[in-house]
């Protein structure tokens, strides 16, 4: 960028290209101190007030803008400039560096803005005073705004400011805010210079006596509004299935088996492989872990139902199947049908009704094989191998059908639809009043139970909740015998937190079905089902028939995920005896794609790192429903058990964990080994040692404070505004610092702890 550097060659442009930068000259770094000092005293009046900021050769850039790393001086008067000249360059590296001189303007509000005109929105931080207070760091007030129109505000009544009075910097007390015509006159400028420059833009600002100044502008390398602009999060039944913390396994299957099966529908829906794979994010993230729950991406499945046609209705349908708690309507707009599929579709969708029944009992035939089968494994003999095979044939086989429970819960669900209409001439309880699988299982068990009761030894090893006495006392090949095989292959996958991969099952839990007889024991006047007065008319018999075999999948879908869970089980088993974990159990901390990697891999490690975050996890409860605006997250509330958990402002992205280091003031002597950063503030000469750590947890600061800005760059998760967190976090603390939603959770550990969990990394 030549001899001046980028930072000053921009400015010198801006300001021959009409904008009102303050007055300026850029002198190289490898002029002399005096030349430097008799070149500033031609340009500048005796008694004007300089800032003296670097403008090193690697400052600035389009890649890498190194924000605030080197140092700078303001309202320095001309008596003072030699040794501001000779700090400002001896900060900088070797190179073709530059110093900048200008002008200082003590404006009566400054502020940083990120600005970007291709989409029309401008972030500000602002506070009365100097721009200097808002750079290093200071609670700034924050503004954004989108084409001209005010968004989003967060003022405050109280705030530190700086100002330059009696010839020196003093901190003041301010509560004044400002006006709106001003953010739309900082707005204005933000978007001209985003404009003119061609990409997002780093701006300093100050505003005097209602006019405006531009002090610095930088090329923008890490976007703050990078992702999507709104994502819509429901735990709705999803939550019902999975209730709270959801291991890492069962999330990733699950969302690994959300993801095929609604490809799978669209596909035999007639939309095109292309459009598949331009849509394959979105059908990737279906649902999404938020501190270990489940949760729908609801604007991922409007996404999808834009491919088809009849969007309105189909997310009506959708709405009411996934019992969701809000209804957002569309979001995507850029998915959209093909005139080929808006000509076929509804031909299609009738062959396919037509068809339907048919495909469904074969599909019902080939999970019963499954169950089957899966009751006579001898996993012991099997090697690991062997349980990927079978675990390939499960998602190439049956799984890779299993797009038609949702095909048919389409059909029952817009046939709800119809009859929960007012003027329905069908009472909706009597339609809703049908035989299901759970009626079965239900009568299965009272019959098996009293069947149990019969036999004095099963009864008292019932009593005794001795599962080795009952085991024994069961003759396989006897009618008992063949009886409760028959309830342990139909219905041993059913119990509380079934699609749990990490929940034990019924042959898992005997003390659970040991109760469960002794109770249906007690229960001699079982509920049930209510008979309609009067025979239903054929529609509302056919809704019946489509929601009992919506009962029938779910029950099948609970003994799938206990066919998954056996072999994962025992897959584990062999990683225990490899010395790959540590025991059977841990393999719900890893991730599908990681337990079903081609290469054998030590989790160990990782499964002690995501238990850790998991102590993190159960301290916070997430709302049940919420969207994440411009990446705005809600607050998430923090149940105060043994842990603290705090909610901040996300200023970069991402979630880490580690120990704390505490710096109340600058120290590089604690940088040896930096986990965690937490202050109450930095400034630019914080840079090396922000470099040096995992995250970031600030007291003050805004979204546009130096921090901030270098946090992002960085690439490392930070939480600005987490007040008194100096205090609160001790070094050596277990944090979890989450960039994304603001939250800071703190372990505070005792020793044996300690030395058990970190002892075995």
């Amino acid at each position: 960028m030549g001899s001046l550097g980028a930072k000053a060659e921009t400015l010198v442009q801006l300001k021959e290209d009409g904008f009102k930068v303050p007055k300026l000259i850029a002198i190289p770094a490898d002029t002399s101190t005096a030349e430097a000092r008799e070149m500033v005293a031609e340009q500048f009046q005796s008694e004007s007030l300089l800032a003296v900021r670097s403008s090193a050769a690697n400052e600035d850039g389009e890649e890498k803008s190194m924000a605030g790393a080197y140092h700078s001086e303001v309202a320095i008067s001309i008596d003072q400039f030699s040794a501001a000249w000779e700090k400002v360059v001896a900060s900088m590296p070797p190179g073709k560096n530059a110093v900048i001189i200008q002008e200082m303007i003590l404006g009566d509000f400054s502020g940083v803005c990120f600005a970007d005109a291709k989409n029309a929105r401008v972030m500000i931080n602002a506070l009365p005073g100097l721009c200097k207070a808002v750079v290093e760091g200071y609670e700034s007030d924050y503004y954004e705004l989108e084409s001209e129109n005010l968004v989003f505000e967060h003022g405050q009544e109280s705030k530190d400011v700086l100002h330059f009075e009696k010839g020196k910097l003093s901190q003041q007390k301010s509560s004044s805010n400002m006006r709106h015509a001003d953010l739309k006159s900082v707005y204005d400028l933000g978007i001209k210079v985003s404009q003119h420059m061609g990409s997002i833009q780093d701006i300093e600002w100050t505003m005097r006596n209602n006019e405006l100044f531009l002090l610095q502008a930088r090329p923008v390398t890490a976007n703050p509004w990078k992702g999507q602009k709104i994502k819509i999060y429901d735990s709705a039944n999803v939550g019902e299935s999975y209730s709270g913390i959801v291991l890492p396994l069962t999330l990733s299957f699950a969302s690994k088996l959300y993801k095929q099966v609604y490809e799978d529908l669209l596909r035999h829906s007639a939309v095109s492989e292309s459009s598949l794979k331009k849509a394959e994010p979105i059908f990737e993230k279906l649902v999404e872990p938020v501190y270990g729950r489940m949760y729908y991406r609801m604007d991922h499945w409007y996404a999808f139902l834009r491919m088809l046609p009849g969007f309105k209705r189909n997310a009506s349908n959708l709405e009411d199947m996934l019992m969701l708690n809000s209804r957002a309507g569309s979001i995507y707009d850029d998915l959209r049908p093909s005139l080929w599929l808006k000509m076929i579709y509804y031909p299609l969708v009738i062959w396919k009704l037509f068809g339907l029944k048919k495909k469904i009992n074969r599909l019902k035939a080939e999970a019963e094989q499954w169950f089957e089968q899966a009751s006579q494994w001898n996993l012991k003999d099997w090697s690991e191998n062997q349980v990927d095979q079978k675990m390939d044939e499960l998602f190439s086989g049956v799984l890779k059908r299993w797009y038609l429970t949702v095909e048919n819960d389409t059909v029952m669900m817009s046939l709800y639809a119809h009859f929960s209409k007012p003027g329905s001439k069908v009472p909706l309880e009597d339609v809703l009043n049908f035989h299901s699988a759970s009626s079965d299982q239900i009568a299965a068990l009272a019959k098996l139970s009293a069947s149990i009761g019969k036999d004095d030894t099963l009864r008292q090893a019932i009593l005794d909740q001795n599962e080795a006495e009952f085991a024994s006392a069961m003759v396989s090949d006897s009618p008992l015998g063949r009886e409760y095989s028959a309830y342990l292959q139909l219905y041993g996958g059913r119990f509380a937190n079934e699609l749990k991969l990490e929940t034990p099952g019924v042959e898992d839990n005997f003390g659970h079905f040991a109760a469960l007889v002794t109770m249906y024991w007690k229960g001699d006047n079982l509920i049930q089902p209510r008979k309609p007065a009067h025979q239903l008319p054929w529609l509302a018999r056919v809704f019946q028939r489509f929601g009992a075999r919506r009962e029938v999948f779910r029950l099948y879908r609970a003994n799938m995920f206990g066919i998954v869970r056996k072999l994962v089980l025992h897959k584990a088993k062999c990683m225990v005896k490899d010395d790959r974990l540590e025991t059977s159990m841990d393999v719900f901390y890893l991730e599908w794609s990681e337990l079903f990697s081609p290469d054998p891999t030590d989790w160990k490690s990782t499964v002690t790192k995501r238990k850790e975050e998991y102590r993190h996890y159960a301290d916070i409860e997430p709302p049940a429903y919420f969207n994440v605006v411009n990446g705005r997250w809600p607050v998430m509330r923090s149940e105060d058990h043994e842990s603290e958990s705090w909610q901040g402002t996300g200023a970069s992205k991402g979630r880490v964990q580690a120990k704390a280091t505490v710096m109340k003031t600058f120290d590089p002597r604690q940088g040896d080994d930096i986990g965690i950063l937490v202050t109450q503030r930095t400034d630019p000469g914080w840079t090396p040692l922000m470099a040096l750590s995992k995250g970031l947890v600030v007291e003050h600061g805004g979204m546009l404070s130096h921090a901030s800005i270098v946090a992002r760059e960085l690439q490392i998760p930070a939480v600005i505004g987490i007040k008194g967190a100096c205090d609160r976090i001790h070094n050596g603390d277990q944090v979890m610092v989450d960039g994304d939603t603001g939250m800071v959770s703190v372990k505070q550990w005792k020793e044996h702890e300690k030395r058990r969990i970190l002892g075995s990394v």
